[in-house]
């Protein structure tokens, strides 16, 4: 195509495209304004806020656009009035078409910088110095309750050989099907249906903590003995942040179906009342399992402000979890959208290593993490 019949393309499409390109903007503007006033409570504001990344996304398509529309329509008056004879028959529409604003683009700038300090920033490289001391390594994984096959998953996790192993959804019945574990991992301990701990470290203690009065919810908090130091293990799984339906269907609560019931207040209040019961911690300590929180949701930033978040310490990228597409039946090709798995811990421990681990059969990817003491941990 030549360049001027080119250029007479951009200009036909310019203004409909500048004017959706401009809404866009405009209303990625007000996410952030709302973000930066950490509005929430309104569940439309909140699933905005769990999928945040992805509105600032198009962006990266959406800023080239506005620069080639502006430029490709900045063109000298009379040569316009020439090519454009055919196309518009005032001059009004002319003038219109060759005087193209430029706000938006410097909006999507600003709105560029801020995506990237939010999102980009704590998932780049930072290099993370080697061990030096005594390590551990923990190991979270939601294996899905109505998951047909653990022998996958039991592999993996022999062959991937953590110190602690915690698991979410291990429904009634799991036992059986968990005896591989079991015959190298000396000691275990869990909640009937929720979450599972298997250690090769001695348990001193166990607590069960009730983070909900109704209908109800259950961690495990294990003390252990790892080498003569002692280590507090919170083992967690919170709820969809979804309203309740009258009969439970779990695929119901992955659909398009679930985003009209999405509600975080109940997920919430029990994030908060595990927060309050930990902040009395005295123990290092490590908190593993499915928080079925986002990490670009509000409530991230209350749970990172009283522990450490060991993805953010030692992972790279965006080291998201949920969900895999071939357990939910969707091709494989389709990567996890969320964060939701999470290992945090005390200042004690110094994360040196994390990753995220392949597909096991759930619909969740398990997270490594390799822990060292801190020097002046005792």
């Amino acid at each position: 195509m030549p360049w001027s019949s080119l250029q007479i393309f951009l200009r036909r499409i310019s203004t409909p495209l500048r004017h959706l390109i401009s809404c866009y903007a405009l209303l990625v503007a007000l996410f952030t304004l709302l973000r930066l006033l950490r509005v929430n409570g309104a569940p439309a504001i909140d699933l905005a806020n769990t999928f945040a990344p992805y509105w600032f996304m198009p962006l990266v398509v959406t800023f080239p656009l506005s620069i080639i529309v502006t430029r490709g329509g900045a063109l000298p008056a009379e040569y316009a009035r020439k090519r454009l004879s055919r196309l518009s028959k005032t001059v009004d529409g002319q003038n219109a078409l060759s005087n193209p604003p430029r706000w938006s683009v410097l909006l999507q700038i600003c709105l560029i910088a801020i995506g990237l300090y939010w999102f980009a920033a704590p998932g780049m490289y930072r290099p993370v110095e080697p061990p030096k001391g005594e390590t551990f390594t923990v190991v979270t994984f939601n294996v899905q309750g109505s998951n047909p096959e653990l022998k996958q998953a039991t592999d993996w996790l022999l062959g991937t050989a953590p110190d602690l192993i915690v698991l979410q959804e291990t429904a009634p019945g799991y036992d059986q099907r968990l005896a591989p574990l079991y015959d190298v991992y000396a000691h275990e301990d869990h909640i009937e249906g929720s979450a599972r701990v298997f250690s090769r470290y001695a348990i001193l203690e166990r607590d069960i903590l009730r983070i909900e009065d109704e209908p109800g919810l259950e961690a495990l908090r294990l003390l252990l003995n790892l080498g003569g130091r002692e280590l507090a293990v919170y083992a967690a799984h919170f709820t969809l942040p979804l309203k309740p339906r009258a009969q439970f269907d779990p695929h119901a609560d992955i659909g398009p179906e679930a985003l009209l019931r999405y509600d975080e207040r109940r997920r919430n209040a029990q994030i908060r009342r595990f927060l309050a019961v930990a902040r009395v911690e005295s123990k290092p300590y490590v908190v593993a399992g499915d928080f079925n929180m986002s990490d670009a949701s509000l409530i991230y930033d209350e749970v990172a402000a009283q522990m450490q978040d060991a993805w953010r310490g030692a992972g790279v990228g965006a080291g998201r979890t949920w969900p895999v597409a071939e357990a939910i039946g969707l091709p494989r090709v389709i990567q996890p959208l969320l964060r939701i798995d999470y290992i945090w811990h005390s200042a004690d421990l110094r994360p040196t290593a994390a990753t995220v681990g392949e597909a096991i059969g759930s619909d969740h990817l398990p997270v490594t993490v390799v822990f060292e003491w801190r020097a002046d941990t005792t």
